[in-house]
């Protein structure tokens, strides 16, 4: 029997499974794949993982969550990259050597097969991969669609974050259901959770660092109606997890989105 970690030791065991599936990610060209993970080291997605999987297994934080969270921190670093490739070299902010194309793109397929390799080791794995392959599968497409060099409308960057920030946010929350061998219902309601925490999070993350989408310099021409859907997203969240308490342990993870994605008087 396992007991609960706190977000600082899961933070840690998460961190020590990230080492290691990085221990080959060596030289210049690979440089990107173990920034960008290691440098962004609060673990949001694989916290949420694991928090979704914890309230409803057996076992809490098992082998198999942890693999299962590192996987999707892995996979986030992939998403990562995936964007970067898409910015301009020149933007401010960005290292134009550890992001250079080649290098980059060597990175994140790095990051993506690791991710993929890490689920591949569970027992539910095959069913994991299929959720992940949907997230990626969104991921492209949005990226894909994405004009990054000029000043995206509320509905272009809305759409932008939902591909992306919505996207990993579900996918993550869908693998801890899928751990947690909960129903359909269930799990698409903490899809629900997870997705509306993490779009919110990244609108608030753009706005207090001043950037959209095109991170040119240029913002979203209305954030009020970017506030507004991020309110929204809140209030779909809280619904779920209110209907999900029935029937599920959600205290840690209500008092994890309440921590990370903390009220903004602006989005009231």
């Amino acid at each position: 029997m396992t007991r609960e970690l706190s977000l600082t030791e899961r933070r840690d065991a998460i961190d020590d499974r990230l080492e290691a599936a990085l221990e080959t990610a060596r030289g210049d060209f690979l440089l990107p794949a173990r920034t960008t993970v290691v440098d962004r080291n609060d673990r949001w997605y694989g916290q949420l993982v694991a928090l979704v999987a914890n309230s409803a297994a057996d076992a809490p934080d098992s082998p198999s969550i942890l693999r299962a969270a590192t996987a999707m921190e892995l996979f986030r670093g992939y998403s990562l990259l995936r964007e970067r490739l898409l910015v301009r070299l020149d933007t401010p902010g960005t290292e134009a050597v550890a992001w250079e194309s080649n290098a980059a793109l060597l990175a994140a397929d790095y990051l993506q097969t690791a991710a993929y390799s890490t689920l591949g080791s569970l027992t539910d794995g095959r069913t994991c991969i299929e959720r992940l392959a949907t997230v990626s599968e969104r991921l492209v497409e949005t990226l894909a669609d994405a004009d990054f060099a000029s000043q995206p409308t509320p509905a272009a960057y809305r759409s932008f974050v939902d591909g992306t920030a919505g996207a990993l946010g579900a996918g993550a929350a869908g693998i801890g259901a899928t751990l947690a061998s909960v129903d359909e219902q269930q799990r698409g309601r903490f899809e629900t959770v997870g997705r509306g925490g993490s779009i919110e999070r990244r609108i608030r993350s753009d706005f207090a660092t001043d950037t959209g989408p095109s991170r040119s310099g240029h913002r979203v021409r209305d954030d009020r109606q970017l506030r507004r859907y991020a309110r929204a997203q809140r209030a779909a969240a809280t619904r779920a997890l209110r209907t999900l308490s029935s029937t599920a342990d959600v205290d840690p993870l209500r008092e994890f989105l309440g921590r990370t994605v903390p009220n903004d008087p602006e989005l009231r």
